[in-house]
């Protein structure tokens, strides 16, 4: 992968390095199966001070996943509805995430402390 080979003058730590994946792989999914019509999706990466920040850009429909409402917890498997749980996953494993609709692009930005 690019971002690791772009990344490993950094000597990050395998648990980040993980988390790096997992958070990367959540919000590309996200963009593939729910951003109807989107036609570009660009990924911005830095590693900084502050952490490694991580930034997915598509030009889909305007969506806010971070103002989606919760997921309902269940008590039984039959019960539980399939997906919902990216964004609090990514939640979990950050520092700071935030979306913003600049021009006809969404933008999400994640920071995950090395």
């Amino acid at each position: 992968m690019a971002l690791l080979a772009y990344l490993e003058p950094s000597n990050l730590e395998d648990r980040v390095i993980n988390r790096i994946e997992v958070v990367l792989e959540e919000l590309v999914s996200n963009v593939v199966r729910h951003a109807t019509g989107a036609t570009q999706l660009t990924l911005l990466a830095n590693a900084g001070d502050k952490g490694i920040s991580l930034c997915v850009e598509d030009d889909g429909p305007a969506f806010n996943p971070l103002a989606a409402p919760d997921r309902k917890d269940f008590d039984k498997l039959e019960n539980a509805a399939l997906g919902g749980l990216g964004i609090p996953l990514i939640k979990r494993l950050t520092k700071s995430l935030d979306y913003e609709h600049c021009g006809a692009f969404n933008r999400i930005r994640a920071v995950i402390a090395a």
